[in-house]
């Protein structure tokens, strides 16, 4: 054990200096000599701890990236489903404010996109693995910093910023859900009977704007940095882990 040939030498030297046998300047070249062991053995013990740990961390750092690779291959599945969600929704709400009158909609087109006041969707992100991570202060074991800042950028940054959106929508959509029920005639096998009588309400053309501008404008590009930032971590985890 290097401890062990430290504190050997170390005796060695404090019994060579306390020596009487020998001239102070035999005793001042033994106990260089001493020394240079000692300084040798704690840099060989040094040198061996980081070694063993950087080898532990590389270990630990490969793991750790093969599982997020496969929260982010989740994620991004999520991202792209609720980016077709609200393209869809925005597409509906298109539909309404485009039909302003009532003069133009069908029965069929009323009952399909009918349902964008009374449907939302959450990202649901896989996040305990890089929290996990987070909270361990662990982010040393990632070597490569570009990769670590992209982690942290689309957990911290994105994630967040979609989940946000994805509750501000919802809160206002609420607004909407509450008009479109209080005011909707139902036929008995679930139509509509006065779509026209909604459409042309001024507070549900000004809800119905306000969300698609937060679709337009937010949500999707949201998700699309979402997606694009997805890709980009899984591309550089394969050459790390390659």
């Amino acid at each position: 054990m290097a401890e062990d040939e430290i504190i050997k030498h170390t005796k060695k030297a404090y019994k060579i200096a306390h020596s009487t046998e020998n001239s102070w300047q035999h005793k001042l070249k033994e106990i260089a000599v001493e020394i240079a062991i000692i300084i040798f053995a704690v840099s060989a013990s040094i040198w061996l701890h980081n070694w063993s740990e950087g080898i532990h961390d590389r270990k630990e750092e490969k793991e750790f990236l093969i599982g997020l690779k496969e929260d982010l291959k989740n994620d991004l599945t999520n991202m792209t489903h609720s980016k077709i969600f609200y393209e869809n929704t925005l597409q509906g709400a298109r539909y309404f404010l485009t039909n302003g009158d009532g003069k133009n909609m069908n029965k069929d087109s009323v009952n399909k996109y009918s349902g964008i006041f009374f449907s939302s969707t959450d990202l649901d992100p896989h996040i305990s693995r890089y929290e996990g991570l987070k909270s361990s202060g662990k982010f040393k074991i990632i070597e490569n910093q570009e990769l670590l800042n992209n982690i942290i950028n689309l957990h911290e940054g994105i994630i967040q910023r979609i989940q946000e959106l994805n509750e501000k929508y919802y809160r206002h959509n609420e607004k909407l859900e509450t008009l479109v029920s209080q005011n909707a005639q139902l036929g008995k096998n679930g139509d509509v009977l006065n779509p026209s009588v909604i459409v042309n309400r001024s507070d549900f053309k000004i809800l119905l704007n306000v969300n698609g501008g937060i679709i337009l404008n937010n949500i999707i590009p949201a998700n699309e940095a979402g997606i694009k930032k997805c890709n980009e971590i899984i591309k550089q985890i394969d050459e790390e882990i390659k």
